[in-house]
């Protein structure tokens, strides 16, 4: 059977503007103020006493603003990047360095980092945030490999939306 070229046509402008306009949709927007929740969340270490997590989302921007606290002790944690999957961010801080890169895999937002420790200890730290429970819920589940270790170490890290 032959497909009339302007049916052809149609099918093939249609699709151009249909397929991009749902990968987009696929994609949440994470931007937000997300507070810890120690009780929904399930870690191989200790949590921290409270954590705040900001992201600002101007797709493909994404920024990450941290502060983690154990006790008396504050971290803080921010990270620039673009969501292509290709720029690398290089993190050097004190006791790490940081090769980061972020992508979309379907509607995760994946960060994909290859750690070196300052003792020389090299590890893969895939984190991949999802939006759940009708996007209230940021859930982040962190898979971490050191390089020549037995097995992996997964965390999931769950936040709540800081109301406004």
């Amino acid at each position: 059977m032959k497909v009339p070229k302007v049916s052809l046509l149609l099918f093939l402008a249609v699709s151009s503007v249909i397929l991009p306009a749902q990968q987009a949709a696929s994609k949440p927007n994470l931007t937000g103020k997300w507070v810890f929740s120690a009780q929904k969340s399930s870690l191989k270490i200790p949590p921290p006493t409270s954590m705040l997590l900001e992201i600002t989302q101007n797709d493909p921007q994404v920024r990450f603003a941290r502060t983690q606290v154990y006790g008396e002790q504050k971290f803080n944690w921010d990270l620039d990047t673009v969501t292509d999957g290709q720029k690398e961010v290089v993190q050097n801080l004190a006791t790490y360095t940081a090769n980061v890169r972020a992508y979309w895999d379907g509607s995760s937002l994946v960060l994909d980092q290859q750690i070196t420790a300052s003792d020389g200890t090299k590890a893969k730290d895939v984190v991949t945030y999802s939006l759940i429970e009708g996007g209230n819920t940021l859930q982040a589940v962190e898979r971490q490999t050191v390089v020549g270790a037995k097995g992996a170490l997964t965390n999931k890290w769950v936040y709540e939306r800081q109301a406004q």
